[in-house]
């Protein structure tokens, strides 16, 4: 466990968030030099007042992407793809062939560091049907293909950072294509599987189901849980911070193992955004002086995610809750893992 001082100060941040959130429950995993601990804040549910455990489990949306980035890199590793590769490559050749010229020039690589130049979502995406309280669930293959032959590129492709789902949902389907394989086996097959995250997945079993905690909305009112289509590389994935805290312990890992090198080329800087922050294969990538900081975050319509790691300082930090702040641009839980991180690189 970490020291007395940091333990107090990790539990001030965590009563200071609960604290303004009724019904919370807060799930926070860290790593300081290879030794883990969890702490649990809130309660489950009105009616199940304990706070979560290890293995509750969460929607962690788009920290869903970094699975999507180590597939990328697992498939590059073994041949199967090139990160240059035209998205031409791997499309249905009547797809392929309806693309515009500047929708032909976006790589593998674009997609994973969100510099292919395609928005956020496209302009199909916000059709009178969306539901709202499940925004993803009805956006479909072929809605997708027929957005990639009309759509206006924000910028071109390798050029500007432009954060987008639809690229990586494109990318991860992509690679289920290449691979034969649904995108949620995929995950399974070159991450899941061999780390033992049993816990990590799209679809829930009936035990996993009793484990997942309700999502809120900022204002406390129970929340639909999200379903994806196409898009579930962008966002797809539930998880425990059990499961997150072996995951942070496979990239810190410094010796080798059967998926460092997959783990590896994934933190590989592959565009520069600015002097303090580079993309890898789906991680955004912090430049410190002295060290480099990977994170992502997620968040759905109940539930806000943070993830991160210190490669020098063997340092990472987990953090889960159940409350929307994504939803209105809520930053309190990034901040919280961020403070925490530095806590944990510190001491």
């Amino acid at each position: 466990m970490v020291s007395p001082p940091v333990e107090a100060e990790i539990d001030r941040l965590a009563q200071g968030y609960v604290s303004k959130r009724k019904n919370v429950a807060l799930a926070i995993g860290g790593i300081q030099q290879g030794h883990s601990f969890f702490k649990g804040f809130g309660k489950i549910s009105p009616s199940n007042p304990i706070p979560p455990n290890s293995q509750t489990i969460y929607e962690i949306g788009s920290i869903t992407k970094v699975f999507t980035g180590l597939v990328l890199s697992s498939l590059v590793n073994d041949g199967t793809v090139a990160l240059d590769d035209s998205i031409q490559l791997h499309l249905p050749p009547d797809v392929a062939r309806s693309l515009p010229v500047g929708v032909q020039a976006i790589t593998l690589r674009h997609l994973a560091t969100h510099t292919s130049g395609l928005p956020r979502l496209s302009n199909g995406f916000f059709s009178d049907r969306v539901d709202l309280a499940n925004p993803y669930k009805n956006y479909t293959t072929s809605e997708l293909y027929a957005d990639l032959a009309t759509i206006e590129l924000l910028s071109p492709p390798g050029q500007k950072y432009e954060y987008s789902n639809l690229g990586m949902g494109l990318l991860g389907h992509l690679l289920s294509l290449k691979a034969a394989r649904p995108y949620e086996d995929l995950v399974k097959q070159r991450l899941c599987e061999t780390m033992w995250m049993s816990d990590t997945t799209i679809l829930l079993t009936q035990s996993q189901q009793q484990r997942l905690v309700p999502g809120h909305s900022l204002d406390g009112n129970l929340t639909s849980n999200w379903d994806f289509d196409v898009t579930a590389p962008a966002g797809a994935f539930r998880s425990t911070v059990a499961d997150l805290l072996t995951f942070l312990q496979a990239n810190l890992n410094q010796t080798e193992t059967p998926v460092t090198a997959m783990f590896q080329r994934s933190h590989q800087p592959s565009f520069k955004v600015n002097d303090s922050l580079s993309l890898g294969l789906a991680w955004h990538i912090f430049t410190l002086p002295t060290n480099n900081v990977y994170w992502h975050n997620g968040g759905t319509g109940g539930y806000k995610s943070f993830l991160a790691f210190d490669e020098a300082t063997q340092a990472g930090v987990v953090i889960l809750s159940n409350y929307g702040d994504a939803m209105v641009n809520d930053e309190s839980l990034d901040e919280m893992a961020i403070a925490i991180l530095s806590l944990l690189a510190e001491t």
